[in-house]
């Protein structure tokens, strides 16, 4: 009976102290899938001045440099662009390009776009542009 005893208080006594490592453990995370890191939601609308715009190879079809005139913001969302207002910044984008040129004044949306978990993988996105 003693024996018994013994072995029942060692079962205990193992299970108290797995349940204790347990909740002691810090949990490791999960990979996540590819796009987990996705940017937060943000917009812009922008007036640009064009300084260089270049074709890609790779990723978006087109970079180009501009000179932010102007940045308004869109509703309660994150501006990306607006500390960037008389400054160069490059942005991406895959609207056709060719019938616009260095020094244009444009006027668009910037927003960001990407995936944070990825290293250099958030960009600012233009789109909607048009000769201003």
């Amino acid at each position: 009976m003693k024996g018994i005893f013994l072995v029942v208080l060692a079962l205990i006594l193992a299970l108290a102290t797995t349940t204790m490592a347990c909740k002691n453990a810090t949990p490791t995370p999960t990979p996540g899938k590819p796009g987990s890191g996705a940017v937060i939601n943000s917009d812009s609308v922008v007036t640009l001045k064009i300084q260089s715009i270049s074709k890609q190879s790779t990723g978006y079809p087109w970079k180009l440099d501009v000179l932010v005139q102007d940045s308004q913001d869109v509703g309660t969302l994150p501006n990306p662009v607006k500390d960037s207002v008389n400054k160069v910044i490059t942005v991406v984008t895959d609207q056709d390009m060719t019938a616009f040129k260095t020094n244009d004044v444009v006027k668009a949306k910037i927003k960001y776009v990407g995936d944070v978990n990825i290293a250099s993988g958030i960009s600012l996105y233009l789109y909607n542009v048009a000769l201003n």
